[in-house]
C-alpha cells in the first residue's frame, strides 16, 4: 500500500535561454528566475518514508562534484544530484581511541568507517571501527550498535546494500556488521579481530556477518573476501549458499539481469575478485603536470561486470513490496581513484553516483512515499587551481599543488586539479593522497527530506532515515498564485562531429544534453530511416554515449527529444563515422 503524498519537481532546475553549451559560454547566468518559495514549501513531507534509498558518494566533496560538473556538463551544467529540492552540509568528525570512555579526543579527520557508522548508528566512533564504540585501543572491541538496515531488517522491510568497492569494505560494512577492525574483511584477515573470531564465540568476519544478517541483495565486488575458508572449514562462498542461508550468487552483468525475484532466497552479487573498474580509464596527476587542454577522459572496458546504476535498478525491483526497504548505495571509487591522484576515475564515479541517483528518482516519481539522501562520508583531497592563462597572477603554469592534470572540460576550457595532501608518485613508488575535514554536501528528496537543510551532523541522518516523529506544518493563509501555463522544455546539445567506425562500436559516440522543463529526455541515433541505438536520461539530460552494432559508415544523425508538461523540443545534430 502506497500513502498519499505530494511530489513536486526539484527546485532549481537549470535555464538555457541563451546558453552555449560545448562552445564560448556567454555572460549570462545559469540560475533560476521565479521566486521557489511555493515549490520548496509544497515539496515539504513530514510523515515518516516507507523506503529509504541513501546513495553515497565516497570521499565526495563540493569540490569533486564541481569538477566532475565542469568536465561533463560544463561550468553551467547540473547534475540531477544539484537539482534535488534540499541541501545542506554536514559535518564528518569522528573519536580518537583513549583511556577515559567520557572523553573520548576528537578526531578531526576520519576514515570511511567511522564516517559510515555515524550514519548507520547515530553515534561517532573511532577511525577503522565498523559500527561499534570507541575503546582504549584499536585492538580492543567497543560495543556493537544497531543500525538502520537492522532495525529496518527486524521491522520485516526489505534491505539491499550496494557497492561499487569490496561489499566488505568500510562503507558497506557498516550498514551490516560490527567489528573493532575494517581489515577484517574475511575470516583469513582476522589477526588483529581475534575476539571476533566465531572460533572464539564472536560475529565473525565482516564478510560472514553481511550473509549471517541475511541482507536481501548484496552487490558489489570482493570475491576474494568469500573464498576464504571459515573457522568451520568451508568457505564463505559455500556458508552463504548453504541451506541454512539460501543466498543465490550471481557474478556477472548476465546472471544479474536473469534474476527476476527473492522468492528463492537473498541475492549475492560478487562481480569481481578486488574493487570494481571505474568508468573512466586513469588519468594520474604528475609533479610536472598531466594532460593538458585537449585531454579527455578514456572509457574504461569494465567487462561483464554491472555499472552502479544496474545494480541499483535491479536492487530496487528486487525489495519493492508492500511493507518497504531499505536500500545503501555506494559509488566507492570517487575515494580510491582521488587516493590515487587520478582525476579521470574520480569523475567518471559522481558521473554513476548522478546515474544511480536518476535510477532511484524514476521510482520516488511513482512510489512518492520514498526518502532519498545523496550525501559522501568524507572530504577528500581534489582542488581545482588556477592553470595560469587569463588568471591575475599572471602566471604560465599551474597555481598550487604538489601534482596536478589538467583537463578538457565540457565548455571547451582546460581545468586544472591539484593533489597536495601527499608526494606525487615516484617511478616503481605509490603514494595515497589523503582525506581532508571539510563538511560535505548532503541532499534529499521525499518524505522528511527537509531535515536535511541547513547545517547537521552525519549521525542525525540516523533518525532522518529511520523516520521522526512528524511535525505539523503549516498551511499557508493565502493559497498560491496559480502557475503559469507549462513551458516547452529548452534544451541545448553538443555531440561528438566525428568517430571512428571501431569506436563507435566500443565506446560510443558522446552526446551530452541538458534540459529544462522537462520530465524525459530521448536519444536517438540514426543511419538514414534506421535506429542504431536509443538512450533514455532523466529530467535534466546528461552525457550518454551511443554505441551501433554492425558496421557502420558515414553519415549518422543524433536526435534529442525533451518532453515535458508544455510539450516537446527536438534537436537534431550530425556526426561523421571513419574506418
Amino acid at each position: 500500500m502506497v500513502r498519499r503524498t505530494t511530489m513536486v519537481a526539484a527546485a532549481g532546475a537549470l535555464a538555457l535561454g541563451g546558453l552555449a553549451i560545448g562552445s564560448a559560454v556567454q555572460a549570462v547566468s545559469p540560475g533560476f528566475t521565479d521566486d521557489r518559495s511555493a515549490n520548496l514549501s509544497s515539496a515539504i513531507n513530514s510523515e515518516k518514508p516507507r523506503n529509504v534509498i541513501l546513495l553515497i558518494g565516497d570521499g565526495t566533496d563540493d569540490s569533486i562534484i564541481t569538477a566532475a560538473r565542469n568536465y561533463e556538463l560544463g561550468a553551467k551544467g547540473r547534475f540531477a544530484l544539484d537539482e534535488l529540492p534540499f541541501t545542506g552540509a554536514m559535518t564528518t568528525f569522528g573519536l580518537k581511541t583513549g583511556p577515559n570512555p567520557d572523553d573520548y579526543p576528537i578526531n578531526y579527520v576520519s576514515d570511511s568507517a567511522p564516517t559510515a557508522s555515524g550514519w548507520s548508528t547515530g553515534k561517532k566512533t573511532v577511525d577503522s571501527r565498523i559500527s561499534q564504540g570507541p575503546s582504549a585501543s584499536d585492538t580492543t572491541p567497543g560495543t556493537d550498535y544497531d543500525t538502520v538496515l537492522e532495525k529496518y531488517k527486524l521491522q520485516g522491510k526489505r534491505t539491499g546494500n550496494v557497492s561499487t568497492a569490496e561489499i566488505t569494505d568500510a562503507t558497506p560494512a557498516a550498514a551490516g556488521a560490527h567489528i573493532n577492525l575494517r581489515a577484517c574483511q574475511g575470516p583469513a584477515d582476522m589477526a588483529n579481530c581475534t575476539a571476533a573470531k566465531k572460533s572464539n564465540n564472536g560475529k565473525g568476519s565482516i564478510a560472514e556477518q553481511l550473509v549471517d544478517n541475511k541482507i536481501d541483495v548484496l552487490l558489489g565486488g570482493g570475491k576474494q573476501r568469500y573464498t576464504q575458508a571459515t573457522d568451520a572449514g568451508p568457505t564463505v562462498l559455500d556458508y552463504a549458499k548453504s541451506d541454512k542461508l539460501k543466498y543465490n550468487v550471481v557474478e556477472n552483468k548476465d546472471a544479474l539481469d536473469s534474476v527476476k525475484t527473492l522468492d528463492n532466497g537473498p541475492i549475492l552479487g560478487l562481480f569481481t575478485s578486488g574493487n570494481m573498474t571505474p568508468r573512466y580509464q586513469p588519468l594520474v596527476a604528475t609533479a610536472a603536470g598531466a594532460g593538458g587542454p585537449d585531454t579527455t577522459c578514456q572509457t574504461a572496458n569494465r567487462g561483464t561486470q554491472p555499472s552502479l546504476a544496474d545494480m541499483t535498478d535491479k536492487a530496487i525491483k528486487l525489495l519493492d513490496n508492500d511493507k518497504g526497504f531499505f536500500l545503501q548505495v555506494e559509488s566507492a571509487m570517487i575515494d580510491k581513484q582521488e587516493h590515487a591522484s587520478d582525476i579521470c576515475g574520480a569523475i567518471g564515479d559522481v558521473v554513476e553516483l548522478d546515474s544511480a541517483l536518476k535510477v532511484a528518482q524514476a521510482y520516488q516519481a511513482k512510489h512518492p512515499d520514498t526518502l532519498i539522501i545523496v550525501t559522501g562520508d568524507h572530504a577528500h583531497s581534489t582542488q581545482i587551481v588556477g592553470n595560469g592563462a587569463g588568471t591575475t597572477e599572471g602566471a604560465t603554469g599551474a597555481t598550487g599543488g604538489k601534482a596536478t592534470t589538467t583537463l578538457k572540460t565540457f565548455d571547451g576550457d582546460p581545468m586544472t586539479v591539484a593533489y597536495s595532501t601527499a608526494p606525487p608518485n615516484a617511478p616503481g613508488a605509490s603514494t595515497s593522497q589523503s582525506h581532508t575535514g571539510s563538511q560535505i554536501r548532503v541532499a534529499a528528496s521525499g518524505p522528511q527530506a527537509a531535515n536535511v537543510t541547513g547545517t547537521i551532523d552525519q549521525t542525525d541522518l540516523f533518525a532522518t532515515m529511520l523516520g521522526r516523529t512528524p511535525s505539523k506544518v503549516a498551511t499557508p493563509a493565502t493559497p498560491p498564485t496559480p502557475a503559469a501555463p507549462s513551458a516547452r522544455p529548452a534544451l541545448a546539445v553538443v555531440a561528438d562531429k566525428k568517430i571512428s567506425a571501431k569506436a563507435l562500436k566500443t565506446k560510443g559516440l558522446r552526446v551530452s544534453t541538458s534540459a529544462s522543463a522537462a520530465t524525459s529526455v530521448k536519444i536517438t541515433l540514426l543511419k538514414g530511416s534506421k535506429v542504431l541505438a536509443t538512450r533514455n536520461l532523466g529530467s535534466a539530460g546528461g552525457t550518454a554515449y551511443l554505441r551501433a552494432r554492425g558496421s557502420v559508415k558515414g553519415a549518422v544523425k543524433v536526435v534529442v527529444t525533451a518532453t515535458g508538461p508544455g510539450g516537446s523540443t527536438s534537436k537534431t545534430r550530425s556526426s561523421a563515422v571513419t574506418r
